[in-house]
């Protein structure tokens, strides 16, 4: 098999960077060498901190050989009288460089024209290689690209070394001023220079030098070397609860070795989730327990091997002082009064103009008691009060040194306070879902209120014009459109997005924010929450057909979900597409007329007085399927209408010259087609 392999030495790579290269890479390679007619049977991306590369294997010895026919004059005016080759005949040989003896006529639409079959050679694997590798690496966008030496180059970080070898050859070319070569080095501090004359040997000659390529293989060495430890120590570190802290030691090592450590044993006092944030985001180590006790043991991971007791000892005097900060901080914070929380709120500002933390926090307390009352729950004091105390922290001295404690240190403080449990759950829950694949809470009343905190944000920011655009989104409203649609959907929650904006809007001009409108927005909006729940959608396997259809209804989000989902099972059975069929005319006839008026009595065929009596059964029982919310039979029922419809058409000329049977045709019809708009835009099912 015929193999390549290319390296990018770099400077130390930042850890945000890392997939964004893995991704850019093996979609840019591919797409390259597909486009270059170069198979392959394997591809691999290798990433460390100060290197990335890919390894691709069963490549061929040279492009395939091309085919290309290329057509010339018509044969009429390729020979004069004396049936000798015309300027234009010679001209188009000379253009495809051949003889006229090797022209060949062919018809084209029923006429000859001169024709050649020419055969482009391909170029060897190497050749087409040496272009590839440079112009995928150079088109790779990053987040804060760098500039070095006289700023003639911008890439993620400067380039120290580039390695390029086909089988064992160099694959030479020259980008960010360093040519390709077959050198490469081990780790910073550890390792030496590799020389590689087999490209077989590569990966083993770099793990020889302390440097492991694979992102997964430092994954797996260090959840085995943590694992060693807990054995050998018999302690606990929940590795499944910090995989993202796996992952990103992974991203910052490339021969990654634990170390056990110990903090002052003093600073236990303090809440767990405090401990472990210092500890894990300030230091990047692990807490260890025991019988799900904290312990003042930690785990940390060094970069290399052999200096674990200096290692331990500047980790553990990082620790004490950040441990020592937090339970001054945790004490101070403690002894303030809910009442001094809420007053210092006013004193910080939540967006210009949309006012402070206190008048944000006021307004999801209405719009939660609002939403409560619509969703008919009773415990309105409890629901309010959390609403009003669910951004507690912010002011708070734990929160403004360790920031990603806010809503954790919110649950501690208010329940210090003797809060009820909903309450003080709810200032840590009601953040959620934090992203776009998060779980929703388990608390109903955290839900209620992280609905309203999030439309109190959405119909904020685009009442004052701040609207995503691009991939432009610095107030995260996405993802939080994400979240008002999960909860809504998860909860079969059946509320309408029109009346639950009406009402934020109102909150904030009750309010004085005179300001907030989404007039001339309607639009805009309208599409910002199609793009979302249609994301929802596709996620779940869900047809575009079904979920096109479906958006008409997009303010009903739960309506508008479980539709598509019915949907997309009938899409699948051919008697669903024969009612589409028949469904057309029906609304194909009816579409431009603007009425639903119709008089039973003026029907005058016998198939459409059998047709209106067919709707007023199948309306009656589809009316009910859908108060249920159960669309799949809703779906059903239309379908038995499907053979009167077939005999209406084959009998009732809709169009009559009488103007009152004909209107009244149309203003049945109209009525009729107007049902299934309760599941979707018909006409996105038959026209895509």
């Amino acid at each position: 098999m015929n193999k390549a392999l290319f390296e990018i030495g770099v400077e130390d790579l930042p850890s945000s960077e890392f997939d964004s290269i893995v991704e850019q890479l093996k979609s840019n390679l591919v797409e390259s060498l597909e486009r270059h007619k170069l198979s392959f049977n394997n591809l691999d991306i290798f990433i460390t901190p100060r290197r990335f590369g890919a390894y691709i294997e069963g490549l061929p010895l040279k492009q395939e050989d091309q085919k290309e026919e290329r057509k010339g004059p018509p044969k009429s005016i390729c020979f004069d009288k004396q049936n000798q080759p015309t300027k234009a005949l010679e001209g188009f040989a000379k253009s495809v460089g051949v003889s006229i003896e090797d022209i060949q006529f062919k018809s084209f639409n029923g006429q000859d024209y001169a024709y050649v079959e020419l055969v482009k050679i391909g170029e060897s694997t190497k050749k087409v290689l040496e272009n590839i590798i440079p112009e995928v690496v150079t088109k790779m966008t990053f987040k804060k690209p760098m500039k070095w030496g006289t700023g003639e180059f911008s890439f993620v970080r400067p380039v120290h070394w580039v390695l390029a070898l086909y089988n064992d050859e160099i694959i030479s070319f020259e980008i960010f001023g360093k040519k390709s070569s077959n050198i490469s080095f081990g780790h910073r501090f550890f390792g030496d220079k590799i020389i590689v004359n087999n490209i077989d040997a590569f990966f083993e000659q770099l793990r020889n030098q302390y440097v492991l390529p694979f992102y997964e293989e430092r994954i797996q060495k260090i959840k085995k070397e943590i694992n060693a430890i807990e054995i050998e120590n018999k302690i606990t570190v929940s590795i499944e609860e910090h995989e993202d802290l796996v992952q990103e030691v992974a991203k910052m090592t490339e021969y990654p070795t634990a170390v056990l450590g110990s903090f002052n044993e003093k600073n236990l006092f303090l809440p767990p989730e405090i401990v472990t944030v210092t500890i894990k985001h300030h230091q990047r180590s692990f807490v260890a327990s025991k019988e799900n006790k904290l312990l003042n043991l930690y785990i940390s991971f060094q970069d290399g091997f052999g200096r674990e007791q200096n290692v331990v000892s500047g980790y553990t005097r990082v620790i004490n002082a950040r441990l020592d900060d937090a339970a001054f901080y945790f004490e101070d914070d403690m002894k303030a009064e809910i009442e001094d929380r809420l007053e210092e709120l006013s004193e910080i500002t939540y967006q210009r103009e949309l006012g402070s933390y206190r008048e944000k926090v006021e307004r999801i307390s209405i719009i939660s008691e609002n939403i409560a009352q619509m969703l008919n729950f009773k415990e309105l004091d409890t629901i309010k009060r959390a609403g009003l105390l669910c951004k507690i922290d912010i002011p708070s001295k734990v929160v403004y040194e360790f920031p990603e404690l806010q809503g954790v240190m919110g649950r501690i403080y208010l329940q210090h306070k003797g809060e009820k449990e909903d309450i003080y759950i709810t200032a840590q829950d009601h953040y959620k879902p934090v992203s776009e694949y998060d779980e929703i809470s388990t608390n109903l009343i955290s839900n209620i209120v992280s609905l309203a905190d999030k439309l109190d944000d959405l119909v904020g920011y685009f009442g004052i014009n701040k609207i995503p655009t691009g991939s432009k989104d610095p107030f995260g409203l996405r993802r939080k459109t994400f979240g008002i649609l999960r909860i809504l959907i998860t909860l079969e929650w059946d509320l309408n997005l029109n009346d639950l904006f009406n009402l934020t809007v109102q909150t904030y001009l009750e309010a004085n924010n005179q300001n907030i409108s989404l007039k001339g927005k309607e639009e805009i909006l309208k599409e910002f929450i199609d793009n979302r729940l249609a994301t929802i959608l596709e996620r779940e396997s869900v047809s575009k057909e079904a979920i096109n259809a479906v958006l008409i209804n997009s303010y009903r989000p739960l309506r508008a979900y479980l539709a598509a989902k019915a949907l997309d099972e009938f899409l699948k059975k051919e008697e669903f597409q024969d009612f589409l069929i028949a469904f057309q005319r029906v609304n194909n006839i009816s579409k431009n007329h603007s009425s639903l008026d119709y008089q039973g009595r003026l029907f005058v065929e016998n198939e459409e007085k059998i047709l209106f009596q067919k709707y007023l059964e199948v309306k009656t029982r589809f009316e009910e399927y859908i108060k249920k919310l159960d669309y799949s039979g809703a779906i059903e029922t239309l379908l038995s209408l499907k053979k009167d419809i077939d005999r209406y058409f084959d009998n009732v000329f809709v169009m009559s010259e009488d103007e009152a049977i004909r209107l009244n045709r149309l203003g049945f019809l109209k009525s009729l087609a107007a049902l299934f708009y309760d599941i979707g835009d018909i006409e996105r099912l038959y026209k895509g």
